[in-house]
């Protein structure tokens, strides 16, 4: 089974099934990559970072581009 891991607007970060079920939810993304890997025995497949366009500059924005 895969697992990745959801950042949230708070900074906190989950640690997902590939199914989609939410195993737990962590202080910080470091935490839930230590958890993955010593818990469930595998590197997690991806992270999905959370980015809002709305909080940051409009140099941010344009970089994401490139």
């Amino acid at each position: 089974m895969q697992y990745y891991i959801q950042e949230w607007p708070d900074m906190t970060a989950s640690l997902i099934a590939e199914d989609g079920y939410t195993l737990n939810t962590f202080d910080s993304t470091d935490e839930a990559i230590e958890a993955c890997i010593s818990e469930c025995m595998v590197k997690p497949s991806h992270i999905k970072k959370y980015f809002c366009y709305l909080d940051a500059s409009p140099v941010d924005f344009e970089s994401s581009f490139l």
